[in-house]
Formats: C-alpha cells, structure tokens, sequence
C-alpha cells in the first residue's frame, strides 16, 4: 500500500483511521529512512502496542526524564538487566521501582513517540510503501502493553509536522469550500485531545462553515487548518457539496450534540482521557483505547499513587456576566444590522432574503453572501470584539442564517422555494412550501371545473370558483387570465372588452407564455372587430400551446373570413365596372 498522498496512496495519518476502523489485528510492515531498515508495528483491534522504529525514545531515558525513577535507580536496574533476560520494564517492577500501570504508562509513551516520528516529512522516503500482514500475534491482549489512542495520536502528529503546504497539497480545493463536521465528532471530540484555542473552530465545523468564515481574531490559521486535516482524516468532516447536503439535512455534529446534550467543543481540555471508545464500522462499545500524548500539556507519566492522592481542584466561582463597554461606532454599525436580521427572523423572512438575494441568485453569490455575515455573526468573534454582552442574540440570528444557507445549499430545497416564492408564498416557515404547493394543486382541480362551466356559458358559477382558485394560487397565470375573460362575460356592460384586455396584458407581462392569456385576449380583440391584433394574440397562444385546437379553429375562421371578404370586394368591384359601361352606352 502506497502512503505516497502525491501519487494517489493514503497518508501515514489516514493509514491508521483505516486501521482502527477496520479493527485491524497484525503487523504493518515499514521502511526506515534515518537509520535505515525495515520496521514493525503491531496493532491490536485497530490500536498500535508496540512499534521498533528506531530512534532516542528509550524507556530508560524517558523515566528518568519525567522524573519517576533517578538515574542511579536506573542504573541499578541496567546492571541487573544485563545479567538476564528480562525486559527493562520487568526489571524495574520487580525492583519496585515502579508499580505496573506506571510501567504501562511509560510503554504507551514510548511508543506513542515513536509513532509521532513517522509523521514527519520524509521519514518514510519518497514512495514509501506499508506492508500489511493480517496475523494474530498476541501482544496488546495482556494489561502491561497500552493500545494507544489513534485519535489522539494523529492530532499530536500532525500538529507537530504538518505545515500548511502538505495540508494544502492533500486537500486542495476541498479547502475552500464548505466544510462541516459529522455526528461523530460529537462523540469522539474528547478522544483528540483538542484545547481551548480549538473551540472557536470546533463551534463552527460543528454547525458547518467555511475556513475563511472560521477565522475569527483569536483563531490561529495554521492550528485551524491543522484541526481540520486531522478531521478529514479521521472521516469526521464532510467537504464541498457533501457538506451543504448535511447541513440540509442536519446530519452535522452540532445537531447530534444536541440529541447527546452536549455541546460541541466545550469538551476539548488540552488533552485525551485514558480511556475510550474506538470508532466502529457498526453499534456497540467499542474496544478500549489507552492515552496519549497530545501536546504540551499532557498528563506525564507517574506512579499511581500519587496520580490518586492529588488533591481535588478548588471550586471556582460564579464568572460575573460580561460589563457592557461603550458603544464604538463600528458597534452601532453592528448592532443596527444585528437587528435588521432579527426583525427578519421575527417577520420569518424566506432564505434569499435572510441574505438579501435573489432567487435568481448563484451558488456563488449565495456563498459570498454566508461567508461575510457568518464572518461578521459567528458568536465565537464576540468576546474578541467585546461584544460578549451581545451573545444570545447573535446565537439566535447565525442559527437562522445557518438553516438558511443549508436550505439554499440543498438544490431540491432551493427550487420549491422559488416555486413557492413562484405562487405567491412567503416561504418563511418551515411548512410553508408544502403548503403552497399543495393550495396550488387545489386551485388547478377546481378550475378545470370552472373551466366546464365556462365552455357550457354557466358564467356566475363559474365566476365563483376561479375566485375561490385564485385566493388559493395567487401568482397562477392561467387561473387569472381566465378569471377576468370570464369576470367580463359574466358582467354583461358592467366590464367592458377594452378594460379586460387591459387587465390580459397585465397578465402577459408576469408570465409572457400563459397561452390562455393570449387566447382570451385575441377572443376579446375579434369582438372589437380588431382583426389584426387578434391575430397576433391568437396566434401566439397557438404557438405557446399547440394542443389550444380553438385558437387554431379561430385563426382559421379569420382566414376564411378575410378570403371571403377579398371575394365579395373583387366581384362588387368588378359588378361597379360592369354598371358603368352600361351608363356610357
């Protein structure tokens, strides 16, 4: 298996997601760069427990550096070692220097390290492959070998040794686009071992976001991209379209934090539990997973007893609520368009306008529109702008602009809201669009009623139901054009034919191509006498519908009518000549 990401392979990183969600039990077979020489890990259910990559990550010297045994007291232990076969880590308990979750603290350490070391560019070389035997090799099964946590490992890793040039390289354009995290997150978010800098961004994947639009001023861009690669990774974010298409439909990490009742990123402490849960193919507990150093502030590894005699942190007091500062100017400014979008909250304005758009509007100008205002009212850019006095109504605005731009962001979501915009809704509430659509198809059965009774000159009766269709639908065209053709013959002097062919063309000019509209106006012009234009209303009406057979039988008629007319004038004209010869004899 290449872990080559240049070349197509997967990277050292997403190597060990796919093992852990695989429940990988056997060996994965490496090459060495510096010393060289081939190299083993052992995983165990998806987990590493141990790992011979070379380097200075001794277990002796990492004792004495976290400062549970001296260095005489190793020394002692060395010479013992050297004058048997045990392990270093026997001989230290057997010493009782240390107990054996101390040794098993100080294994998982050690290979933890070890493993951070792969993460660095070109330690595997230029096309490095992974070589992985599936075999039952019993290590991890006793309690003195640590499962290290995956999670944890691979935030700490790429932390350490990714820039932003391989983030770049491997996420491209994904980058740019919409980013959200997946339920899963909610679950595993303490597993990484993320900290308080960290919360800001996890808010925002959390509820879905762009990366220009999680970079408020205390977020720092590298450590941002950092925690997003290390999602990817892990399959816990969901990019460019998939990612509109979850928000759309709430499969996001925010949304299943609040089913669990917790909220996502106020579980980030700065470092990992010691145990948990691995991420599993299927429900049900997951195999338990050991700690791991994941950054400066990681628990060091001491002997049990006096992790368990620490004293209990004091209590903190109640945090006073935030003073509210002086109004600046740019804080008028922003509070005068906090409450432009709360009063269209208020009013349950429909998505485009939530953005000022619209409906015509791109994808792109849709895009451009969430980036500025998520920007300028994500909650997280408050206490940077001290605006923290503000946050329960921002919370409540960037919630609605959130379930805007995911209804936008769904293409089927987006269209029945023009539709619904289309026939006179208002598309603010959430039934709304249903609700019109279904008005609209009863407003089209009761008119081809009224229909009937117009074609059987039953014009009161069919009055009031195209009245009642129009309360129904509005902005239907058809519906409308019929309404005033058959208002006009219903009202016998009461609405003239020059009036209704105003009111037609009225008509026409919302919706050119109602084939109705044109029809009745042409039927309107014939009773004027004003052939030549309802020729052009008639024909277009044929034109738009080809199934309207009665414009077709009226265009005809005109014809027929004109020829006839040309016949009686040529004869009347020849008859005149003929009566004038007869004078002059």
């Amino acid at each position: 298996m290449s872990l080559d990401p240049t070349t197509g392979g997967l990277s050292f990183p997403r190597l060990l997601f796919a093992l852990l969600r695989q429940r990988f039990t056997g060996t994965v077979g490496l090459v060495q760069v510096e010393p060289p020489g081939p190299r083993t890990i052992w995983i165990q259910g998806g987990m590493p427990v141990f790992c011979d990559w070379a380097g200075t990550d001794l277990l002796g010297d990492l004792l004495v550096e976290r400062q549970v045994v001296k260095a005489p007291e190793l020394e002692r232990a060395l010479t013992v070692l050297r004058g048997g076969g045990a392990l270093l880590g026997e001989v230290l308990v057997d010493l009782e220097l240390i107990d054996g979750p101390t040794r098993t603290d100080a294994l998982r350490l050690q290979c933890t390290r070890k493993l951070s070391r792969m993460f660095a560019p070109g330690s595997l070389g230029g096309g490095a492959q992974a070589e992985l035997c599936e075999i039952e090799h019993g290590l991890g099964d006793a309690d003195e070998l640590a499962q290290v946590n995956v999670l944890a490992l691979i935030f700490a890793g790429v932390r350490a040794h990714f820039d932003r040039v391989r983030i770049e390289a491997e996420l491209g354009i994904e980058l740019g686009g919409d980013l959200v995290a997946t339920p899963a997150l909610a679950r595993y978010e303490r597993q990484f071992g993320f900290g308080p800098a960290d919360v800001p961004v996890l808010s925002s994947l959390g509820r879905g976001s762009t990366f220009e639009g999680m970079l408020v001023p205390t977020v720092d861009r590298l450590r941002a991209m950092q925690l997003i690669y290390t999602l990817w990774s892990c399959q816990m974010l969901r990019v460019g379209d998939d990612a509109v298409q979850a928000i759309a439909k709430g499969a996001t990490a925010a949304a299943a934090g609040h089913q669990l009742g917790v909220y996502v990123g106020m579980r980030s402490e700065g470092r990992a539990p010691t145990r948990a849960p691995a991420p599993s193919r299927a429900p049900g507990p997951g195999r338990a997973v050991a700690a791991v150093e994941a950054g400066p502030e990681v628990e060091s590894v001491r002997p049990q007893s006096e992790r368990a005699s620490a004293p209990p942190a004091p209590a903190q007091p109640a945090a006073e609520p935030p003073a509210r500062p002086t109004p600046s100017p740019e804080d008028t400014v922003f509070e005068a368009r906090l409450a432009a979008l709360e009063t269209k909250v208020e009013a349950g304005a429909h998505a485009f306008a939530m953005f000022d758009l619209d409906p015509a509007a791109s994808r792109k100008d849709i895009r451009a529109a969430w980036a500025e205002l998520s920007r300028i009212f994500h909650p997280d850019a408050l206490e940077g702008a001290e605006r923290s006095h503000l946050r329960g109504r921002v919370e409540a605005v960037f919630a609605a602009l959130s379930e805007a731009y995911s209804l936008l962001g769904n293409k089927g979501e987006r269209e029945r809201l023009c539709m619904t915009l289309e026939l006179g809704g208002k598309g603010g509430a959430s039934d709304d669009a249903a609700e019109v659509v279904r008005n609209a198809f009863e407003a089209e059965i009761i008119a081809r009623d009224a229909d009937k009774l117009l074609r059987a000159r039953r014009y009161a009766r069919a009055l009031e139901i195209y009245e009642r269709a129009i309360v129904l639908s509005p902005k239907d065209c058809d519906i409308e054009a019929a309404l005033h053709y058959c208002r006009f013959l219903a009202g016998g002097q009461e609405v003239d034919a020059s009036t209704t062919i105003e009111r037609l063309a009225a008509v026409i000019e919302v919706g050119p191509n109602c084939s109705r509209a044109h029809y009745f106006k042409g039927l309107l012009h014939l009773r004027l006498d004003q052939t030549g234009d309802a020729k052009i209303s008639l024909a277009k009406s044929a034109t738009l519908d080809p199934r309207n057979i009665d414009a077709q039988r009226q265009l005809q008629a005109i014809k027929v009518k004109a020829r006839g007319s040309a016949a009686k004038a040529k004869a009347e004209a020849k008859r005149g000549f003929a009566l004038r010869d007869l004078f002059k004899k």
